[in-house]
């Protein structure tokens, strides 16, 4: 009886400490960080890649340049079109296929533990991106999966204990998009006519640099930024031809909320969600999208004259309740922004607080000026 009681004794500190050791990741991290550091030889890639998690200084408003975390990408085998590059501070695009075998280096530059998530992805529990699997700098974490997803639009981001909302507002972030054989089938719109939007709201120094300081009441409502980026770029302009178009829509923001329409009122055509591809297109005169939501659109600039300006923009809302402080609603007050139309200019009452979405799509006929 003795040896029985002791056994069982030995085997409740065990689960114990299990369980400690995994609700602490600073106690699991030494050991499961290593877990993957070199790639599985019986794992035969179609895609590999080294991504890298560095600090950066990039040109976001006009002066002094702002101070941000970035990821770069390199490809090292696979198709030319598995990544591509953004001109800002947002992590490059990673174009994928259902049924391919990926490998990804991931490269630790930064003076402090990270780790990277890739979000909606459908990954065994050591590629995903857990806390625990956090690495230290100067370390790799081999990531290995196949794209089991269906056709659609997710992210990566960081996904550090305690540091995830701080990095992804410095720059830890970047689309992924998957396509597959019933996709390709419907003739989407793809090449330079299938776009990416990641909007996120910023806040600045007055020396160009990211704020970022919670308040208790940001801590239970949410950090909001004053200022709104498109792909990473402030009052972002997209010259479009007149065509139809495919929009695939991140909110990357921390915690505000968008109510995303038209400026002239034309309702949105939404063909897919996180989820992936709808069965068929669906009319909405806006649509709403909370952090780490995607919405792709369907667009036709066809039937709009040369020079048509097309603002997409965030309306007023109430009645979006988050954490304890009661309801939050999307407009704090209201102003008059101004939108460039066809021969003159145009107001529009939207709220002060989510400023103006941008880019303003342009259309300027078959030439494209300064494409993304």
């Amino acid at each position: 009886m003795t040896h029985i009681n002791s056994n069982r004794r030995r085997f409740l500190q065990y689960v114990a400490l299990g369980t400690l050791t995994g609700a602490i990741p600073s106690f699991a991290s030494t050991e499961n960080r290593k877990l993957n550091q070199m790639p599985n030889s019986a794992f035969k890639p179609d895609v590999e890649i080294a991504l890298t998690a560095q600090t950066a200084e990039v040109q976001i408003l006009p002066g002094t340049k702002t101070r941000v975390l970035k990821y770069s990408g390199k490809l090292l085998h696979g198709p030319q079109t598995a990544i591509k590059e953004l001109p800002c501070y947002l992590g490059p695009v990673l174009n994928f296929e259902q049924g391919q075998k990926v490998r990804l280096f991931f490269h630790n530059q930064l003076p402090e533990p990270c780790v990277t998530h890739w979000h909606g992805m459908h990954v065994p529990q050591i590629m995903d991106g857990h806390p625990m699997y956090a690495i230290e700098q100067g370390e790799q974490y081999v990531y290995e999966f196949e794209v089991k997803n269906p056709a659609g639009t997710n992210w990566y981001h960081s996904h550090t204990h305690e540091m995830t909302a701080r990095q992804v507002y410095q720059g830890l972030a970047g689309l992924i998009t998957i396509t597959d054989e019933a996709e390709r089938k419907l003739d989407l719109p793809g090449g330079e006519f299938d776009l990416p939007l990641v909007i996120q709201d910023r806040s600045f120094s007055s020396g160009n640099q990211l704020h970022y300081s919670l308040t208790m009441h940001q801590r239970m409502q949410g950090f909001l930024g004053d200022t709104i980026l498109v792909n990473g770029q402030h009052n972002h302009v997209i010259p479009v031809k007149t065509r139809a178009y495919r929009l695939r829509i991140l909110n990357g923001s921390n915690a505000r909320i968008y109510k995303l329409g038209w400026s002239d009122g034309s309702p949105l055509t939404a063909i897919g969600t996180d989820g992936g591809l709808l069965e068929k297109p669906e009319t909405f005169p806006y649509i709403m999208l909370a952090p780490a939501e995607r919405v792709e659109l369907w667009v036709d600039f066809s039937g709009r004259k040369t020079g048509t300006e097309l603002a997409l923009q965030t309306l007023p809302f109430q009645g979006a309740a988050m954490g304890m402080g009661g309801g939050r609603g999307g407009a704090a007050s209201d102003t008059t922004q101004k939108w460039l139309y066809p021969g003159k200019l145009f107001s529009a009452d939207i709220a002060s607080i989510f400023r103006s979405l941008h880019p303003r799509i342009v259309s300027d006929g078959e030439k494209i000026v300064n494409g993304l």
